[in-house]
């Protein structure tokens, strides 16, 4: 579980199914009523973490891994991400720093200042190409969809790394090897990334993961003031702290390249990413286009690792006037080395979505014998996660789903159980609403009310709609049990030559009731009634035994201690003790 960016705590998840609902390829399986990822098809966007109302899905910590590797003695340097001038808004860039430096790490640096080099090369490759659609790479969890769901799209994706890595690289290119990069950023497929780039980020924290350290070092950012401490700020950026935002990258490419040359456009959000992939087919005799994608909708800012719970507009205009800010400040910074680095990535390691294809044959099947006979059966309601029954029926037959997640098949199956009691429980059952309206009743409570009543029951089972208090003389019992909003109520009572027992029980407080009637002359219930009956009496007596012994016992001793006195204090047993 450790090495799974992804978990679940399967004691926390409570069939929710939002999990399912949010995630973009429902690379959930349920089993066993626990919702899982399935890793191999998982994006990594963190949106089932985000809809987790219990948090049972978590995403691995790394805060224990850097700190190891700062009190070790290593040379550990921290490539932060644009987005902390929109998450950690409420602070200076400088008071940000200084939190930092009061961590452990020996140097930071920003990762905008790959992501302007990370631009300029995509750029080169591109005008290079023929006229095509083309994907920027910047997204780990889009760059995941394409390799996995769109793989006859990976032509088109611009073969550079992200601004993580390709700052990595660059911050090792210049330090050395030997030295620890620590990415910080909002971003939780990063963790994957970097499982796969081991050559260039050691560790990934999370913007809350940096939060809940400071809160454990009592580090109050705010309160800090002060100067960094020589050569401790490296590498800062200029218009790459744009990128966390719809068109950031694109901003850093327009000005070099002519309007006619290539088309650019920006979307985020993995909804209208799923739209574009599918409409990609036809636009490659359009002149070339780029499109730079982005998983979390409205970018970056946004990321499920952030701190902030601000709006996009709130969190973009902190990232600008931030921006602004840095470039107010006119720090110096020294240089990295980047001449040498290599920015290129490669796209074959990803273990593409199979999809099976089940025959209508197969899916109307299993649709039939959820009680799903047409159409009109086919709900759509997505209460089980997926957007309507047949992709949900699919799911099942792939294997990732369970019968049990589907409401109206398990409200039938409780219909029917109910249906099976009532038919072969011995008494008169009937349910009723506020107004004493029959909701349901079974065929023994009828055939108590007479002949007339059995025949209407077996032309209407269950007699939905009819007056209660037309059909019983001790309606007013339901009447009562409503309107005190009591649990329970029970009498005995004659009717036309038949005495029976009437227990009305509150199923909604002043709105259901539930009524059970047995007639106390049938053998049955009377056999039944003398048996619990006996077993009251004798448990009755029993307990007046052992009150009696109890009390036998404790005057059995109080009388024996009182005779040991008189006996031991008499003058006869004085003489003869001495």
């Amino acid at each position: 579980m450790q090495n799974q960016v992804i978990y679940t705590e399967k004691n926390n998840c409570q069939d929710c199914y939002k999990c399912v609902k949010q995630c973009p390829v429902k690379c959930i399986k349920i089993e066993d009523n626990s919702a899982s990822v399935i890793n191999k098809l998982c994006l990594y966007c963190g949106r089932c973490i985000l809809s987790c109302p219990v948090k049972a899905k978590k995403y691995r910590k790394e805060i224990q891994k850097v700190q190891w590797m700062v009190d070790s003695g290593e040379r550990v340097i921290a490539s932060v991400a644009p987005s902390y001038l929109a998450d950690f808004g409420n602070i200076t860039p400088q008071q940000f720093m200084l939190a930092l430096e009061k961590l452990g790490f020996h140097a930071v640096s920003e990762t905008g200042s790959a992501a302007e080099i990370v631009a300029q090369e995509s750029l080169k490759w591109l005008q290079e190409q023929p006229n095509g659609v083309y994907f920027s790479t910047c997204c780990p969890a889009v760059v995941n969809y394409i390799g996995i769901y769109a793989p006859d799209l990976l032509p088109g994706m611009v073969p550079v790394v992200s601004p993580m890595v390709a700052h990595a690289r660059q911050i090792k290119d210049t330090f050395g090897k030997e030295v620890k990069v620590v990415f910080i950023g909002p971003c939780i497929a990063k963790k994957q990334e970097s499982d796969q780039m081991t050559d260039a980020v050691d560790a990934v924290l999370t913007f809350h993961e940096l939060q809940e350290w400071m809160d454990d070092e009592q580090i109050n950012p705010s309160s800090l003031t002060g100067n960094l401490k020589d050569n401790f700020l490296f590498g800062l950026a200029g218009k790459g702290n744009l990128f966390p935002v719809d068109g950031g990258m694109i901003s850093n490419m327009k000005n070099d390249v002519s309007i006619t040359e290539v088309s650019f456009m920006t979307f985020s959000g993995m909804n209208n990413i799923r739209e574009i992939v599918n409409d990609i087919p036809g636009w490659e005799n359009n002149g070339k286009l780029f499109l730079e994608l982005m998983a979390c909708e409205g970018g970056c800012i946004k990321g499920p690792g952030s701190v902030s719970k601000r709006g996009i507009v709130s969190k973009r205009s902190k990232l600008v006037s931030g921006y602004q800010t840095l470039k107010d400040l006119k720090l110096e910074s020294s240089v990295l080395t980047t001449g040498a680095t290599n920015y290129n990535r490669q796209f074959e390691n990803f273990q593409q979505a199979i999809s099976c294809v089940h025959s209508e044959e197969e899916v109307q099947a299993l649709l039939n014998s959820m009680g799903k006979l047409s159409e009109k059966e086919e709900l759509n309601c997505s209460g089980c996660g997926y957007d309507n029954c047949r992709e949900f029926t699919r799911a099942l037959l792939d294997g990732k789903a369970e019968r049990t997640m589907c409401i109206s098949y398990m409200r039938h199956v409780a219909q029917d159980k109910a249906s099976v009691l009532l038919r072969k429980i011995p008494y008169g059952v009937v349910m009723v609403d506020e107004h004493l309206k029959l909701l349901d009743c079974n065929q023994k409570f009828a055939e108590m009310l007479g002949p007339d009543i059995s025949l209407i029951f077996e032309s209407n089972p269950g007699m939905a709609g009819a007056d209660l208090k037309k059909l019983v003389p001790y309606h007013k019992l339901f009447t009562n049990l409503l309107q005190s909003g009591e649990e329970i109520v029970e009498q005995d009572i004659r009717d036309q030559g038949n005495y029976l027992h009437v227990s009305v029980i509150s199923i909604q407080k002043y709105k259901l009731a539930y009524g059970i009637i047995q007639n106390l002359r049938e053998p049955e219930i009377h056999k039944e009634i003398m048996v619990q009956r006996i077993r009251e009496v004798l448990k009755q007596n029993m307990e007046s035994v052992q009150r009696i012994a109890y009390l036998l016992g404790e005057n059995a001793s109080f009388t024996e201690s009182m005779l040991n006195t008189i006996v031991e204090s008499s003058p006869t047993n004085e003489g003869s003790s001495k």
